[in-house]
């Protein structure tokens, strides 16, 4: 840098340039007393310290940019960014100095790297006042802007800057600003000057005059613009209010603690909930997120699943873990499953988990989020009701298998007095036991239902004899409310891969719906046969129908059409059907009856029974 007399500054700019052919200027500057001192190079080891012997940068720098040199220089020297810059020389006789380089030394020293603007350094591009200027980023862009020639006339300003300040280009083209206090105008040249001698950019924190004359403070960041052939064109400006930053930054703030508030609240939610939430990462095959309830739910340290992201199966019940397994490798499924955790010395638990896939634009399945709960006391629930269902279905049935005991009894009564009186047994023996077989086929079928070891597990039976063996249960409660039950199956059997009980409680519960919706009595048709997916079983009753908007909902609990029912009869009988792996479908029609159509899944040739 060169601040000293001219004939000293052409000795020292001779031997300077003979020792660094890169035409730069180092100096070793006291950031506090300003005292400095050339050095050849910028190598360190061979640096000389100023003293108070030495020139100091009052003496050589023009008063006016003497404040702006210390503070680009003391920031630089505190850590922040530094800034490049241009000073004037103290009187004509020295020429400006752009410093583009600060290195700090120590405590009380930095090291300038800077470079003389000799007069041409920057060539001034002829004035076009015909030339127009247009630019989508100058017009559209959010900060208030302006463009300005080389005299400083304005060109144009942008959309920002009229809704900002209140000025319009009618008001400010062709002249000169306006928005500048009067008291600021030597400050407006400053700055014009230094990038017409070259600065590159300009920062100022400053005040500015709306149309309305409010004086706003603003910081301004200035820079030139040159034309195609690198002459200065004009110079431009982004000026943003300090009230309109600060309150953008209070918003910025405020978002980010609302962010950080909401982040706070789903963690919180997660870490503290009974609900396990795991989250599966198909391009790294591994989880990312557990939440603290799935160490509980499967009984495994988290760490472990982390580590291996299957441990958790190892206390799943043998027959649910190849379902388990096929929902997490396979990328593409959803939905919800019920399985058995078997946990050593505490017994068996059922849990329920609905998974849910995240995509990306392409479709392409990247993560699969679970959500895992305890259902064993619903499960306990559903067990205890269906049991109770069944005792109810038996008092039913009792009911109406009562009446039609009472007639051979009361015919094997009536014999057993004739031949009391007559003393002909003979005669009326035949008829008593036939009576009595009958009687005895009644009570087996009203036993038929308290035989649980028939339907303990999933085995090959024939629909066709299941199916009989309910008709005789349900035709006399079917009599006593003046409904006939029309049965029609194939002469061959019908096999079905099931468990009897569930299968016949499914029935019997769709029969009793149909008795049920045909109050002055009627027709039920009952059907089963053969498809090519598997058996269909068909129940059809001619009762009071059910609305088309109701249909969807058949089958969740607590939904039912009955004044008083709670709709758990036919959510379970869903249940049992899914289990099997088999659907039921509902068509209706108000007036004229609804039908209930159970499919089932083909038996495999190589299941035995």
């Amino acid at each position: 840098m060169i601040f000293m007399t001219r004939a000293g500054c052409e000795m020292k700019n001779k031997e300077l340039f003979q020792a660094n052919s890169g035409g730069y200027l180092y100096t070793v500057l006291h950031v506090e007393s300003g005292h400095y001192c050339m050095t050849a190079s910028g190598e360190k080891d061979s640096l000389r310290y100023p003293s108070s012997l030495d020139h100091t940068v009052h003496d050589m720098v023009h008063f006016k940019d003497i404040p702006l040199f210390f503070e680009r220089v003391r920031h630089a020297h505190r850590g922040e960014e530094f800034i490049p810059f241009s000073v004037r020389g103290r009187d004509d006789s020295q020429l400006p100095m752009y410093v583009e380089h600060l290195e700090r030394i120590d405590e009380l020293h930095a090291l300038l790297r800077a470079f003389p603007i000799k007069k041409g350094l920057v060539e001034i591009a002829p004035a076009s006042p015909s030339a127009t200027w247009s630019s989508p980023f100058f017009d559209f862009m959010d900060e208030a802007a302006i463009l300005l020639k080389t005299n400083g006339e304005v060109m144009k300003i942008n959309t920002a800057f009229t809704k900002e300040y209140g000025w319009t280009e009618d008001d400010l083209v062709g002249g000169i600003l306006p928005y500048v206090p009067k008291d600021l105008q030597e400050e407006f040249e400053l700055t014009r000057n230094r990038l017409l001698a070259g600065e590159k950019k300009v920062v100022l924190d400053t005040v500015r005059l709306k149309k309305n004359g409010t004086r706003v403070p603003v910081s301004i960041r200035a820079y030139p613009v040159f034309d195609s052939g690198d002459r200065l064109a004009a110079t431009t400006a982004m000026i943003v209010s300090k009230d309109s930053a600060a309150a953008t930054q209070s918003l910025i703030q405020l978002q980010e603690r609302i962010i950080k508030d909401r982040d706070q609240l789903i963690i919180d939610i997660m870490e503290n909930t009974g609900l396990g939430v795991g989250q599966y990462d198909f391009i790294h095959k591994r989880f990312v997120y557990l939440s603290p309830a799935i160490k509980n739910l499967f009984e495994v340290e988290l760490n472990e699943i982390y580590a291996d992201g299957l441990s958790f199966q190892k206390h799943i019940h043998p027959d649910d873990r190849g379902n388990m397994a096929n929902v997490l490798c396979n990328a593409g499924s959803s939905g919800e499953m019920d399985y058995r955790v078997i946990v050593p010395g505490k017994g068996l638990k059922w849990l329920r988990t609905k998974s849910v896939p995240i995509r990306n634009s392409e479709g392409r399945v990247l993560r699969l989020i679970g959500f895992t709960q305890d259902i064993t006391k619903q499960k306990f629930s559903e067990e205890v009701n269906l049991k109770w269902e069944k005792l109810g279905m038996v008092g039913h049935l009792a009911a109406g298998i009562a009446h039609e005991v009472r007639n051979p009894l009361t015919s094997v009564k009536g014999f057993m007095q004739l031949m009391d009186e007559t003393g002909s047994a003979g005669a009326y023996t035949d008829i008593v036991l036939d009576q009595l077989d009958r009687i005895e086929q009644i009570v087996d079928e009203l036993l038929m239902l308290a035989e649980p070891h028939q339907g303990d597990e999933m085995r090959q039976a024939d629909l066709k004899k299941i199916l009989s063996e309910v008709i005789r249960l349900l035709r006399a409660e079917a009599r006593m409310h003046n409904c006939e039950i029309q049965f029609k199956v194939p002469e061959t059997n019908l096999p079905a891969f099931c468990k009897m009980d569930e299968i016949k409680h499914v029935i019997i519960n769709l029969v009793k719906n149909s008795i049920e919706a045909m109050p002055d009595g009627g027709v039920i048709h009952l059907a089963a046969w053969d498809s090519a997916d598997g058996p269909i079983i068909e129940v059809r009753d001619e009762g009071v129908g059910i609305p088309e908007e109701r249909l969807p909902r058949l089958g969740e609990p607590f939904y039912s059409n009955k004044e008083k029912g709670t709709g758990m009869g036919l959510m379970k009988s869903f249940k049992i059907i899914e289990r099997h792996g088999g659907t039921i479908e509902f068509e209706s029609e108000e007036g004229k009856g609804t039908t209930a159509r159970i499919r089932l899944p083909r038996v495999k040739k190589t299941t035995s029974p």
